[in-house]
C-alpha cells in the first residue's frame, strides 16, 4: 500500500520536503557550479601561462645562441617573478646565470643559481644549479662553500654529464687541499666519463698533467 493515500498528499509531502531542504540543496548546487567554474578557469589560466612561458623561453634560447641575451634578460627576471614554480622559470634563471657569468657579474650569477636551487621543482634542474654554483665557488677559490654544496649532493643520483662536473670540482677542491691522489682520481674519472663534454675533459686533462707525478 502506498505511503500516501492520494496525489494531493504526495504533493503536500513534496512541498514540505522542499520547504525543509530546498535552500540547502540550492546552496549545494550553487557551490558546485562555482567550484567547477573556478576549476575550469584556473586550469585554462595555467595552460595559457605555461604556453606563454614556453614561448618566452624559446625566444631566450634563440637570443642566447645569437649572443643577444641581454635584450631579453628582463623577460627572464619577469618569468622568475611571475611564475616561480614553472620549469621554464628555472630554465630561464639558468640562462640568466650563464649570461651574468659570461659578463663577469659573478654575484648576480650566484643569485640566479641559488634561486633555481630554491624554487626548481625538477630534480635535474636543481642538481644542475648546485653543480654550477659549486663550480662558481671553486673557480673563485671559495673551496669551503663549494665543498658544502658538494656534500649536499648525492653523487649516485647524478646523470653522466652532471657526474663529470661533480668529479671535476672534486678534483679542483682536492688540489686546494693538497690531496694529489684524490685529485688524480677525480680528473681521471672526468676523462673516462663518456657523458662529459670534450671541453670539460680537456680541462681535466690539463689539470691532471699539471699535478706532480
Amino acid at each position: 500500500m502506498s505511503r500516501f493515500e492520494t496525489e494531493e498528499e504526495q504533493i503536500d509531502a513534496i512541498k514540505a520536503w522542499w520547504k525543509k531542504n530546498g535552500t540547502a540543496l540550492l546552496t549545494a548546487i550553487l557551490i558546485f557550479v562555482v567550484v567547477f567554474s573556478a576549476w575550469r578557469y584556473w586550469n585554462n589560466y595555467n595552460q595559457v601561462q605555461a604556453t606563454n612561458a614556453s614561448s618566452i623561453y624559446e625566444v631566450m634560447q634563440l637570443n642566447m645562441q645569437q649572443g643577444t641575451f641581454g635584450e631579453v634578460s628582463r623577460d627572464a627576471l619577469k618569468l622568475m617573478q611571475e611564475q616561480p614554480k614553472s620549469p621554464y622559470a628555472s630554465a630561464a634563471a639558468l640562462l640568466l646565470a650563464k649570461y651574468n657569468f659570461s659578463k663577469g657579474a659573478l654575484d648576480e650569477a650566484q643569485e640566479n643559481l641559488e634561486w633555481v636551487n630554491e624554487h626548481a621543482t625538477e630534480p635535474t634542474m636543481k642538481r644542475t644549479a648546485m653543480m654550477r654554483l659549486a663550480r662558481l665557488f671553486a673557480d673563485q677559490q671559495k673551496f669551503e662553500q663549494a665543498l658544502t654544496i658538494m656534500n649536499a649532493v648525492n653523487a649516485t643520483q647524478l646523470m653522466p654529464t652532471e657526474k663529470g662536473h661533480f668529479d671535476y670540482i672534486s678534483g679542483v677542491i682536492a688540489i686546494a687541499k693538497n690531496e694529489t691522489s684524490a685529485a688524480q682520481d677525480a680528473f681521471k674519472n672526468v676523462i673516462d666519463n663518456a657523458g662529459a663534454s670534450q671541453t670539460l675533459k680537456g680541462l681535466a686533462q690539463i689539470q691532471l698533467d699539471d699535478l706532480p707525478k
